[in-house]
């Protein structure tokens, strides 16, 4: 007895199978795309510290105020373009919040910090020393 050949494959079947894979590659794209830019706001860079994004917010906190307001008020939390100041009195907050929170956004965005768009004044005691806040990620 002999054995049962195995059809052949044509030229054409070949070329349908390559353009179905290349078809597919298209088509995961930009959905590699959309991942890797999640991966990016999840997962910061290695050598990325997170306290030098709170850092910076709060040098430019102090230009963009004044003195006399840095020192009642400082920013301890920045995630997705939401600034969470501390505030030594609460009608200090009532008046920052009602009057002053679209005017700082627009401050802060001028002297580079464009990510911010609301910023939350809470009352309570101001942190002391170095910030250990949770950084920034935007």
């Amino acid at each position: 007895m002999s054995k049962p050949r195995a059809p052949l494959t044509s030229y054409l079947e070949l070329e349908r199978g390559k353009n179905r894979e290349q078809q597919a590659i298209k088509n995961c794209r930009p959905v590699q795309d959309g991942i890797l830019a999640l991966m990016k706001k999840l997962a910061p860079a290695r050598g990325k510290n997170p306290t030098t994004g709170i850092q910076q917010i709060r040098e430019v906190w102090t230009d963009a105020v004044g003195m006399e307001i840095a020192r009642l008020s400082t920013p301890v939390r920045y995630r997705e373009g939401i600034l969470t100041v501390t505030v030594a009195a609460t009608p200090l907050a009532a008046e920052l919040q009602a009057f002053g929170e679209q005017a700082l956004i627009s401050d802060l965005a001028q002297r580079g910090l464009e990510g911010i768009h609301t910023i939350r004044f809470q009352t309570g005691d101001q942190p002391q020393g170095r910030a250990t806040g949770e950084g920034y990620a935007s």
